[in-house]
């Protein structure tokens, strides 16, 4: 049977006050073209005459008249129209007024068709969805009458899964399609999925296991090829052929000049799966959004929170509320006027309004960079000797058994893959059943070699803000070496903990000469404390968290003058 699905809690508490008007209720299934094609812009059309259905529900208010303001509501991976907070979205905005439609997307729920990771089948969902409202009526098994036209403004948000059907369907130019809310999505899926060029593990059997039927088996053909190339460590084969089979098409960062609607982004510090930089990315580009208000908390996949019912989580219920209120209803209630852009804490648990940080530019005002020298064994702002010697990082030792199934399933069947995946999930996550779920693994492994260098005690707090940048002069023994780079704090104390991690695929044609790599590591928004030190390491795996490399050659990080390594930090005053 299908595994837990991701019962986002964020949204079920966001919404979760009543808005004072009444509603009725109305189940339909919507046709929808059995196929859609994609162009490179991300726009879609229908590539079949065949028809398949959807199943949703309609909010109607009791007593609105058409035109009336329309939010389409998506659900996160492995959930449905009827998941608890898709429901609670629902009623607040059809409480508030507005018409509200939540499809239980393509693959899941009661829905026909096949799941393919939001890709121009599942745009073309939406984008069918929103055009037939404007008919006046939606769905026909039974078709239900709304007060919506062609003149009715239309909102979408979703979470996670339903954060990546937001994001692309600004790129479609839906007609009416007015505002949008993104929350804790993606907007370039392979570097979430497989940053620099090396897998997340925990995330891909968490993804794959947590939304897969083994009852009704509903994951397209893509989906397992996808598979094999990341636990074949060959994750970069996932970015070629048609819109279909390319999983940059479903990727928002490669075209921002087509996002042309004003989007409410949210994202989490300590999102390991959706991580901060891929909303920061996309406010930093050249794109093309009228207005883009972005906010950064401590909500989100493992290991940040999904518990909101305290102060974050009323914040935001506001901001949701003002937002469609601004755009779909066309009420002043000021919010293009304040600054667009709000930093909250990385801990839910921190938050307070007197603890958010607005600004109207980023990187935020007075951030200056500061580069860190790895020499000889400590992390300096003095640069490293003439002599100094490169420091060996050997190969982990031992076979992880436990990967074994799933290295003799990825030339199976797809029954058989997929079976294996399910089991090993279940092992290395210690019972998660969703990449929502707090067991999944993100700690760090300890049984991995490792490179250390070691800061100075801090005089004062260092906030830490954005996305800190690897520099580092490398070699190995043969091609293709894993990088896996980590950032912790030690306190005053004696206690350590990982703040921030990263990984790196080398592709050099010359692995045994000293050359540059240069990459991010998840972005961040930490204060070190007074008192504490900065450690950066890289080591040999990082596993669970990251696919290992089971061919690592011996490299060698070089520290000295000549091939000076540096680890850079974003740090505002």
């Amino acid at each position: 049977m299908k595994q837990a699905g991701f019962i986002f809690v964020f949204a079920l508490s966001l919404l979760s006050r009543a808005l004072g008007g009444t509603f009725t209720i109305h189940s339909t299934r919507i046709s929808v073209p059995a196929s859609a094609d994609g162009l490179a812009d991300g726009e879609t059309s229908a590539s079949s005459t065949n028809l398949i259905s959807l199943d949703a529900n309609v909010y109607i208010p009791d007593g609105v008249a058409a035109p009336a303001p329309a939010v389409v509501v998506v659900h996160g991976f492995a959930e449905s129209k009827d998941t608890l907070a898709i429901v609670a979205f629902a009623e607040d905005f059809a409480a508030a007024g507005y018409v509200v439609v939540t499809p239980s997307v393509r693959g899941f729920g009661n829905s026909d068709g096949l799941v393919s990771l939001v890709g121009p089948n599942e745009i073309n969902d939406l984008k069918s969805i929103i055009l037939a409202m404007q008919t006046g009526s939606i769905g026909d098994s039974p078709a239900v009458v709304i007060p919506v036209t062609s003149q009715s403004k239309f909102g979408v948000m979703g979470d996670s899964y339903g954060g990546g059907h937001t994001f692309e369907i600004m790129r479609a130019h839906v007609p009416g399609l007015t505002a949008v809310i993104p929350i804790i999505g993606w907007t370039d899926l392979y570097q979430a999925l497989a940053p620099n060029d090396v897998p997340k593990l925990t995330y891909t059997l968490g993804l794959f296991a947590g939304g897969f039927d083994v009852r009704n088996p509903n994951y397209a053909p893509v989906m397992f090829d996808w598979l094999r190339d990341v636990l074949g460590g060959t994750p970069e084969k996932t970015r070629q052929g048609n819109a279909e089979n390319d999983i940059d098409w479903r990727s928002v960062i490669f075209n921002p000049q087509e996002l042309t609607v004003p989007a409410f982004i949210i994202q989490g510090w300590q999102d390991d799966l959706f991580p901060a930089e891929q909303a920061l990315l996309l406010a930093q580009t050249n794109n093309s959004i009228p207005f883009l208000k972005l906010y950064i908390g401590g909500l989100g996949h493992p290991p940040a929170s999904s518990n909101v019912t305290d102060g974050e989580g009323n914040f935001l219920q506001q901001q949701v509320v003002r937002w469609f209120d601004q755009w779909l209803k066309g009420i002043d209630n000021g919010i293009t006027n304040e600054p667009p852009v709000t930093f909250a804490p990385e801990n839910t648990a921190n938050w307070s309004s007197g603890a958010l940080v607005q600004s109207d530019t980023l990187p935020l005002a007075g951030t200056i960079t500061n580069a860190y020298f790895l020499n000889g064994t400590t992390l300096s702002a003095a640069s490293p000797a003439t002599n100094g010697k490169a420091k060996k990082l050997s190969p982990s030792s031992g076979f992880l058994f436990v990967l074994t199934p799933l290295l003799h399933a990825v030339g199976a069947d797809d029954n058989t893959l997929i079976k294996s995946l399910i089991s090993v999930n279940a092992i290395l996550n210690s019972g998660a059943t969703s990449i929502l779920d707090p067991k999944i693994f993100t700690k760090t492994d300890n049984g991995a070699k490792r490179v250390r260098f070691v800061g100075e005690t801090l005089p004062a707090t260092l906030n830490v803000v954005g996305t800190p940048q690897c520099h580092l002069i490398v070699s190995a023994s043969h091609s293709n070496a894993y990088y896996y780079a980590q950032i912790l704090e030690r306190t005053s104390k004696g206690k350590t903990q990982l703040i921030t991690r990263g990984a790196f695929k080398d592709h050099t044609t010359s692995p045994s000469t000293p050359h540059a790599i240069d990459f991010p590591i998840f972005s961040m928004n930490h204060t070190f404390q007074a008192g504490s030190q900065i450690f950066f390491q890289i080591t040999s795996r990082d596993y669970p968290f990251f696919l290992p490399n089971l061919n690592q050659p011996t490299a060698k990080i070089y520290d000295d003058a000549t091939h000076s390594s540096t680890i850079s930090l974003p740090v505002v005053p």
